[in-house]
């Protein structure tokens, strides 16, 4: 009887002590957090690599832009580059300017002589796959995005801080192949309100 009881502890600890292996071994061949993760390679990330150009509209402003997206790295992240020149602000435009942001005649001058440029680095969360985003520009704003993909959209929510402040959701929505559309909807912190909607075109040259 004792024997038998050993022999059966045995057992279970055998068992016990595969399933432990064996779970050790899949969450390490699973492991999202795993110590050489893959590069990122989703369909949406190869579809926003490139160069892109086109137009855009604010409440502050109409212009016109240029980004440029490329995997760094070793692909872990998107870096995207942009740059941007305001070509009109309406008085309308100036007056909220004025009024919603507390900019200056002399601040709005130089806002519309001066390329405004931004750079964002993205990557894939690995624990929830979400996209996480990090953005500083030649305002002095820092942000952080967090958010999903649904279909041929990405929304991403994002707190403000050092230049700016507030909170902003922005939808990347995919045209077509080589068209996109971006809309960012700001909340400032005085309940103030902001949109900005921008049309891109990839340059096919460039990536041929």
């Amino acid at each position: 009887m004792v024997k038998n009881f050993y022999f059966v502890m045995l057992f279970i600890a055998v068992i016990t002590v595969s399933c432990a292996v064996k779970e050790t071994n899949m969450s390490k061949e699973n492991n999202p957090a795993a110590f050489l993760p893959k590069p990122i390679d989703d369909e949406w990330s190869r579809f926003l690599v490139g160069e892109w150009e086109g137009t855009g509209e604010s409440d502050a402003g109409t212009g016109e832009a240029r980004v440029r997206i490329e995997f760094a790295l070793n692909g872990q992240f998107l870096i995207r580059k942009g740059e941007a020149l305001v070509t009109e602000i309406t008085p309308e435009q100036k007056k909220y300017l004025k009024e919603t942001l507390h900019a200056t005649d002399e601040e709005i001058e130089k806002f519309q002589s001066t390329s405004f440029k931004e750079i964002e680095i993205f990557t894939i969360d690995p624990k929830t796959g979400e996209t996480v985003g990090y953005l500083f520009d030649s305002l002095r704003c820092v942000a952080v995005g967090r958010g999903k993909r649904e279909g041929n959209k990405e929304i991403l929510k994002w707190d403000w801080s050092v230049g700016g402040q507030g909170t902003s959701e922005r939808i990347t929505e995919k045209v077509d192949d080589n068209k996109l559309i971006v809309t960012e909807r700001y909340t400032l912190p005085g309940g103030g309100k902001m949109e900005d909607k921008g049309y891109m075109t990839r340059k096919i040259e460039t990536y041929k």
